[in-house]
């Protein structure tokens, strides 16, 4: 997007070539009393009136036929810009390989933040796999989300693994339990040792909790019994069995857990930083990278990986 001042200088050469407000609104889409501010920014840095209005149009001053040559070439250098980093970016579909807590409220955040700057481009949005790092070297996928380092793991350090970019993100620093509204977790601490005394569910994330859990960790170490009556990555089973069960869970994701909490007779809660830290003392809480291609990342908008950075980072830090 163009800054204030930038976007001055080009209503000043439109302005300049066909001396008419309103020509200009119509050219940018914007009222003829914008147009006015515009210039108003103009004339308070060179100093000068810059156009005088009269019955035919608008008249530019000396300084004006002055600063014109100089003005227009620099637009023309931006329209230049503007149109390579269009040509830049050539994926016209971009799949996103995302784990299940942030494919409920990812795509409709990309949809805000980037539909204005890139309209071609279609947003697919797949869930993630434990090795997705084959799926971005194949092509299948434009941008994945990982909790694992896809350059070191073993199982992933196949042929090709090399060509892959981790960008990292963050640390999970939050952990939500949701449980039925009724539930007798709700009238006691929502400690470690009082979850337990409930059946638990897994919510899988690939790479991180689908071979063991931090719960599953963390009761082994401390001796007392847990038992997981479910495991699985659909949010939407899990709202199911919680509804019909007596069971807990831990999302590890703001945003599933107020996904959670809008299905009827469910609730859900933060758990306190200390409960956190005890769940977290022997298995440690998930790393999330952004990984793609490295001989891709000229193809993608910039944008878009700051806006899928940007919205896994509020819902996993504080």
């Amino acid at each position: 997007m163009l800054d204030q001042e930038l976007r001055a200088l080009f209503v000043f050469t439109s302005i300049y070539e066909t001396g008419s407000a309103r020509l200009v609104s119509e050219m940018y889409q914007i009222s003829q009393s914008k147009v006015s501010r515009y210039l108003a920014v103009l004339r308070d840095i060179y100093a000068d009136t810059l156009f005088i209005r009269k019955k035919a149009g608008f008249l530019p001053t000396e300084r004006a036929h002055q600063l014109y040559p100089l003005i227009k070439q620099m637009t023309q250098l931006t329209d230049q810009l503007i149109e390579l980093n269009r040509r830049q970016v050539q994926v016209h579909e971009c799949v996103i390989a995302v784990p299940a807590l942030f494919s409920v409220g990812l795509p409709e955040y990309l949809q805000r933040t980037i539909a204005l700057n890139y309209p071609n481009i279609t947003i697919v949005i797949k869930p993630s796999r434990r090795a997705i790092c084959e799926d971005v070297i194949k092509g299948n996928v434009c941008l994945a989300i990982t909790s694992r380092d896809c350059t070191r793991t073993s199982d992933c350090s196949k042929q090709g693994v090399s060509m892959v970019e981790a960008d990292y993100i963050a640390q999970n620093e939050v952990v939500f339990l949701v449980a039925n509204e009724q539930h007798p977790i709700w009238e006691t601490d929502q400690t470690i040792e009082n979850i337990a005394n409930y059946p638990y569910l897994v919510t899988q994330t690939p790479g991180f909790n689908d071979l063991l859990d931090p719960m599953e960790a963390c009761a082994k170490e401390l001796g007392f019994p847990l038992v997981v009556s479910q495991r699985g990555a659909s949010l939407a089973t899990l709202a199911e069995a919680i509804i019909d069960g007596e069971s807990t869970a831990l999302l590890g994701a703001r945003c599933a857990a107020e996904f959670m909490a809008k299905f009827p007779g469910i609730k859900m809660a933060p758990l306190s930083k200390l409960e956190f830290a005890r769940l977290h003392h022997v298995m440690p809480a998930a790393k999330y990278s952004c990984i793609c291609r490295q001989d891709r990342q000229d193809k993608i908008p910039p944008l878009l990986v700051s806006a899928i950075k940007d919205y896994l980072a509020k819902q996993i830090c504080e």
